[in-house]
Parts: C-alpha cells; sequence; structure tokens
C-alpha cells in the first residue's frame, strides 16, 4: 500500500507530496550486471513505473523552489563570480543543479527521502555492482531547458569526491524523454582506465592540489581516431542509466526546442566496500558542511549517519 511523508516531514513542505508509491525493485537480468562490469553503463528500460514517475517530477520542482545553499542556476555569462548571486534562480536559466544530502534533504527537501530508500535505485545498482549493500552518499538533480548550449565536458565522478572503492556508481534516471542527440555519452570501458585529474566545469581549470593524477586524455580525439568509443542512449521517462562511478561521461545541450525541458536526477550509492577517503587537494562532494559532520575517519566504511545503508532495508 502507498505510504504518506512522516508528519514532521510533510509539515516542512510548502506544498505537501502525499503519496509515496510502494518500495518495489527491478529485474536486473545477467546481461545487464555483465554490460555494467564490461562496459562500465547499463540502460533499463521503463526501470521506474508511472507512480515514481510522477513523485519524483513533483519532489523535483520542489527541489527547484527551494535551492540548497551549492545549487548552480546557469545562464548565459554565468561564472564564479555571479553563480550562487542573490536571484540567481529567478534568471532565464538554461541549466539547473542541486546536491542533496540525507540529512539535509530531511529538512529541506524530505519528499526525496522515499526515492533513497524505497525506489527501485539502491537494490537496483547493489545488483549490478555485486554488493549485498547499498549505502547512499548523495544525489545531483539536473534540468536543462530546451535550446540549452551548456555542455558538460568529459570527466570521471570518482575523483571529485572523497569515497573510494570498487563498488560505487549511479542511479540516472530520467524524468522526461530525451532524444539520442541530447544524451550522456560514456566511453566505453574507461571505468577500467585508472582515475584523471579533476577540472572545474565553468572554467575548465584544474582541481589545486591534484597533481597525483594523470590529466585527462584528449577523448575527442581518441573517438575520431577510434582509439574510444561512446555509448549514448535514446531515453523514455522512468528509464535508467545505472554506470560505474569511474567511467569517463559527458554531455552536451538540449538541442530540443524551448519548452522541452530535461530533467534527470542521479543517485549516488556505495556498496559493500565503498570507504571514506580523505584526498588531498581539492574535492566537491561532500560539501564542507557535510563534510564537518559525518565523523569519518581514512579508511572508514562509508555507511554512517550521514551516509545511511539503505538496502537492505533495516
Amino acid at each position: 500500500s502507498s505510504a504518506t511523508l512522516p508528519a514532521a516531514a510533510a509539515a516542512g513542505c510548502r506544498r505537501s507530496i502525499s503519496q509515496v508509491p510502494p518500495a518495489s525493485t527491478v529485474n536486473v537480468t545477467a546481461d545487464d550486471i555483465e554490460a555494467y562490469r564490461k562496459d562500465g553503463v547499463v540502460h533499463l528500460r521503463g526501470a521506474f513505473g508511472p507512480d515514481w514517475l510522477q513523485y519524483m517530477r513533483e519532489a523535483f520542482s520542489e527541489g527547484m523552489q527551494r535551492p540548497g545553499k551549492y545549487a548552480e542556476f546557469i545562464a548565459q555569462g554565468t561564472n564564479w563570480s555571479n553563480m550562487f548571486q542573490a536571484g540567481a534562480n529567478e534568471r532565464d536559466v538554461e541549466m539547473f543543479q542541486d546536491q542533496v544530502f540525507y540529512e539535509e534533504a530531511a529538512e529541506r527537501l524530505p519528499a526525496w527521502i522515499p526515492v533513497f530508500e524505497r525506489s527501485p535505485a539502491a537494490p537496483l545498482i547493489a545488483q549490478l555492482m555485486g554488493s549485498a549493500t547499498a549505502t547512499f552518499f548523495y544525489m545531483h538533480p539536473i534540468l536543462k531547458r530546451g535550446g540549452s548550449q551548456q555542455a558538460i565536458p568529459w570527466h570521471q565522478d570518482l575523483p571529485y569526491w572523497k569515497v573510494d572503492g570498487q563498488q560505487i556508481g549511479s542511479v540516472w534516471i530520467a524524468l522526461d524523454d530525451m532524444p539520442l542527440s541530447a544524451s550522456v555519452r560514456y566511453l566505453q570501458g574507461s571505468h577500467a582506465w585508472g582515475l584523471f585529474r579533476p577540472q572545474h566545469f565553468v572554467d575548465h581549470t584544474p582541481y589545486e592540489g591534484r597533481d597525483d593524477l594523470p590529466q585527462l586524455p584528449d577523448v575527442d580525439a581518441m573517438l575520431r581516431d577510434g582509439r574510444a568509443r561512446a555509448l549514448a542512449f535514446e531515453v523514455k521517462a522512468g528509464d535508467a542509466l545505472c554506470f560505474d562511478a569511474r567511467i569517463v561521461h559527458g554531455s552536451l545541450g538540449n538541442p530540443e526546442a524551448p519548452g522541452s525541458d530535461h530533467r534527470r536526477i542521479a543517485l549516488r550509492f556505495g556498496g559493500d566496500d565503498a570507504t571514506y577517503c580523505d584526498r588531498q587537494g581539492e574535492t566537491a562532494i561532500p560539501t564542507q558542511e557535510v563534510e564537518a559532520i559525518h565523523g569519518l575517519r581514512h579508511g572508514d566504511s562509508l555507511a554512517c549517519k550521514a551516509f545511511p545503508r539503505v538496502w537492505p532495508p533495516q
């Protein structure tokens, strides 16, 4: 049966999102697991049904109305100096993204908690990673408006994060249909290449103090020369792309007409072997606020109050 949000959580919402869909899982095949292991990414069609899809669309809308401290509202001319200015969310934005962690979500956006804990996402990625457990790390919601030229450059997720392990992956969920031309592109098998130095997306400058990692090779040249192959996917709303945190990926803008918005969320999880990794130099995730409260030391298992184990259900 459908559940409702806890009373305290619902009271924190400006607009209560009442019906939480029943907890559910998705059938993962041996071919899906092999594709994830070999390619680093797998496309699961219809992984999230109409009830979860509607629920997540409402939660996404609420999240844009109640953005976090690090939410980015990006328009033409956005740069470091004006990205987080007051009123940024009222610009004629081309792209929106935010970072949502468990404990702050319980206060700011409690409607997301059932998605972390009860949706098919956690058991899905656990099965693909070959893990008995799934620990929720954070969520990354992204909107690209129709006609947006905002591209996300080639990168890996893991070097930006203070986590390590072989079992760290994302469940990327399409909340709108997206054509092949708007797809995130993944370099097949690149999760086995090792890690590369992270860079700032806005101006492509390298992260400070991360010289321990080599520079990412010229991916476009590799693709032209046939030394790499990019996988891209036409997705329908409710589809999931599940991918390893080490895979090299990037995306173009939204080539569709204005009014055809592309909403997606990426849920990040760690498996049995995921640990906190106190990387030296600049990192992006966790944020300073979460860093101050999680209490983990280098090498500790990731699962804790700030990053709760959500699978199997407690």
